[in-house]
């Protein structure tokens, strides 16, 4: 007797949450807790005031070897090595403060918005796996642009949520970077159509921000207020960018469950 076989219909595939309900809740959450995250946030301010004041120090070590020309070899020796010094004692600062407000950030996402001290504490715990984290990530994403742009841009999608997934998951290194492949993939441009669209945002945001500056770029004191204005918009800005990556990518694991 002759036997029929039914396949089954193939279910349909689940989508995303549409991109402007994905901003708008975001930016709910955003607002609701605002004084928290824009405190982390304003953390990153310690480090850019590092390098403000490295740059003035560096400055004023060259314009002494500038102005005392005449001085032997082995000063000017000292003096170009306490500005290599300075220098990187100003990065190590800068580093310090932005990596530990980006994470304080996720994880105050993480744990649903706990006090800033908690956050900036915890921080500090996971500073190095996520500051080697990041560097990877970026390293592999410039070499996959140097290569062919086209790469550069696929590979950026699919490791767009390595940092999320080490903070929520605790995967660090090439396994981070592997889940988060593994999480894009089959929904690449769904991921890449989201992540274009605050994109877009943020380029619209800094092209205003940015018109005053250039309008005023004869006037050296008041382009360089404006810019400093300009940067701490965008840290106060700047948690929502990372809620809605968080809202995306938790999303995204919703439909693949």
């Amino acid at each position: 007797m002759d036997t029929e076989k039914t396949l089954a219909p193939k279910a349909a595939k689940k989508k995303l949450i549409p991109v402007f309900d994905l901003f708008e809740n975001s930016w709910k959450t955003y607002l609701e807790n605002f004084k928290g995250l824009v405190t982390i946030s304003l953390y990153s301010l310690f480090g850019m005031l590092a390098v403000l004041i490295g740059v003035v120090l560096v400055s004023g070590l060259a314009a002494f070897i500038g102005f005392k020309g005449q001085e032997s070899l082995l000063i000017k020796i000292t003096v170009i090595a306490l500005m290599i010094l300075v220098a990187a004692a100003t990065l190590a600062v800068a580093i310090w403060y932005s990596t530990r407000s980006k994470a304080g950030i996720y994880l105050m996402i993480k744990n649903n918005f706990n006090s800033v001290k908690e956050s900036w504490l915890e921080s500090k715990k996971i500073f190095w796996p996520f500051f080697w984290l990041s560097l990877l990530v970026t390293l592999l994403v410039l070499l996959w642009m140097i290569l062919l742009f086209i790469p550069g841009i696929i590979f950026a999608v699919f490791y767009s949520f390595a940092i999320i997934i080490f903070v929520f998951e605790g995967q660090g290194g090439m396994k981070a970077i592997r889940a988060s492949k593994n999480l894009v993939k089959g929904y690449w441009w769904s991921v890449f159509g989201r992540l274009a669209f605050l994109g877009l945002v943020v380029y619209l945001l800094a092209w205003l921000l940015g018109i005053p500056v250039t309008a005023t770029e004869n006037n050296i004191v008041l382009s360089t207020s404006l810019s400093l204005i300009n940067s701490i918009i965008i840290l106060v800005i700047s948690p929502f960018l990372y809620i809605y990556s968080v809202k995306l990518y938790q999303n995204l694991k919703e439909v693949k469950k």
